[in-house]
């Protein structure tokens, strides 16, 4: 098997495009890109929150780990919203416990 590596950095613009291309793996593309590399932290945590309540495991999932990321980055979030958001998709989606605890792991560390 050979793996194939992805930048994953593009644009908020192209971001934009490919979020609105309502295409999962566009979607999830868009999101890793936003939590690693997204300067507008506001617009980034709004868009994280959305894709969260999303009926894609693997959007929602793209959605959690984005917030890590920009826990890490920014050393910000609105943490009452994102708690309830995280606790509502795990409710949603059991199986991404484990993603879940990893993105609280990282808020607590970082903000």
């Amino acid at each position: 098997m050979s793996l194939l590596y992805k930048d994953p950095s593009m644009s908020h613009d192209e971001a934009t495009k490919l979020l609105a291309s309502g295409v999962d793996t566009h979607i999830t593309a868009a999101l890793v890109s936003i939590g690693l590399n997204e300067a507008d932290s506001t617009w980034a945590q709004s868009t994280c929150l959305k894709y969260l309540a999303s009926e894609s495991e693997s959007v929602a999932a793209s959605a959690i780990t984005a917030l890590g990321h920009l826990a890490r980055r920014h050393s910000a979030l609105n943490k009452q919203t994102v708690f309830l958001a995280l606790e509502n998709v795990k409710g949603k989606f059991p199986s991404l416990e484990g993603v879940v605890e990893d993105t609280l792991d990282d808020i607590e560390a970082f903000t």
